[in-house]
């Protein structure tokens, strides 16, 4: 498959890149320290039309761009992951309205969205169950009249307390299993809805999440986006999934570049620089192919046509690369020796980011088991 760039896509690169490189790198650090969302960059991001890539026009998007978008995460991400992973997951949550709300909801909910004026966060993950919540989630809705009542806790939610709008799966139907999981729409501000403990996490520091906390919190009957959830939104997984490999693919990038600068510098006898050594070479150029292999892989899941049944290069998208962010970070360490434990240089941070990507949205084993059983013709779950 040929990866030549359009020349759209290449300009696209180049203003991301700049971008991130004038106002996302020089706060970096700052954020990654103070565990917040740095609102004027979205709002800048938002402005260069970087949340609305998957959202058409009519709802006040610039798409639908799949291979843009990925190309503009794996920008944002080599100045801060958890920047990107925060604009990859409330992207998620708007194609996913954009693919199962009615005209209703699409108009009230995506243009804002697309706008970068209002997040989404996707409230799946529970306390007692962690990603496995097709089977152990609790939380419940019922319905009552013309309103549907919330109860549960939700934790580790990506933009938790910054998101204005929550897309909360519920059971609604105990007795259909992950068949009777649906997809509501609640509005920060929700009677019945708080928040409860920030997370002070390892890395990717700039996506905030936060436990979630809903008590007889009642929404309209109008907020219900989909029963049987689970079985229908595939935007969830062909967006969020890459999203994640676009990501590891932009850590493992900034710390490729970071190392390759360091080692041509970086003087041991007179002149001489690490970048002379035999085995400084050799792991510079593993660093490189695991880099390349991962734009490969990321792009594919990029030029996916919509609508094709088949995830699994959304899938191997989620696996190969953040695999590969690991060991690219942990060898910028090796290079760095000493110094890349320290805060004085990014690899630390790039490490730590890297790391989390293994376990976000979905840990990688259950990214693996999935794509498993799915290639052996086995149930999903």
């Amino acid at each position: 498959m040929d990866f030549e760039l359009s020349e759209q896509h290449r300009m696209l690169k180049s203003t991301v890149h700049d971008f991130v490189a004038r106002e996302i790198v020089p706060i970096a650090g700052r954020v990654d320290r103070t565990g917040e969302l740095p609102w004027d960059c979205v709002r800048k991001m938002g402005e260069m039309g970087l949340f609305g890539m998957l959202v058409p026009p009519a709802f006040g998007g610039t798409g639908p761009d799949r291979l843009g978008f990925l190309i503009a995460v794996e920008e944002v991400a080599t100045g801060c992951a958890g920047l990107a992973l925060a604009m990859s997951m409330s992207t998620a949550v708007a194609v996913t309205i954009l693919e199962l709300g009615n005209d209703e909801q699409k108009k009230k909910y995506l243009p804002a969205m697309a706008r970068g004026e209002r997040l989404g966060a996707l409230a799946a993950v529970e306390p007692g169950g962690g990603a496995n919540y097709p089977v152990t989630l609790q939380a419940a809705a019922r319905l009552a009249e013309e309103s549907y009542i919330i109860n549960g806790t939700k934790c580790f939610i990506s933009n938790g307390g910054e998101a204005e709008i929550y897309l909360v799966l519920a059971r609604t139907d105990p007795q259909k299993g992950p068949l009777g999981i649906a997809g509501l729409i609640v509005e920060k501000g929700a009677p019945g809805f708080s928040f409860g403990k920030s997370d002070n996490k390892l890395g990717l520091r700039a996506d905030v999440t936060r436990e979630l906390i809903f008590q007889d919190c009642r929404i309209p009957r109008g907020n219900l986006l989909a029963e049987g959830f689970l079985v229908k939104a595939n935007a969830i997984m062909a967006v969020a999934m890459p999203a994640l490999g676009a990501i590891s693919l932009g850590v493992a990038r900034a710390s490729l570049e970071a190392s390759m600068d360091y080692v041509k510098q970086r003087a041991v006898i007179g002149n001489q620089t690490v970048a002379k050594f035999d085995t400084v070479q050799e792991a510079i150029a593993s660093m490189i192919a695991q880099v390349e292999a991962s734009r490969t892989i990321v792009y594919q899941a990029g030029a996916v046509p919509p609508g094709k049944p088949d995830p699994t290069p959304f899938l191997v998208a989620a696996i190969f690369p953040c695999e590969a962010a690991v060991a690219v970070t942990n060898q910028a360490l090796q290079l760095f020796g000493t110094y890349g434990y320290t805060a004085d240089f990014p690899v630390e941070r790039y490490f730590r980011d890297a790391r989390g990507l293994v376990l976000v949205a979905q840990p990688l084993e259950l990214r693996k088991l999935f794509l498993g059983r799915l290639r052996l013709g086995l149930p999903p779950m």
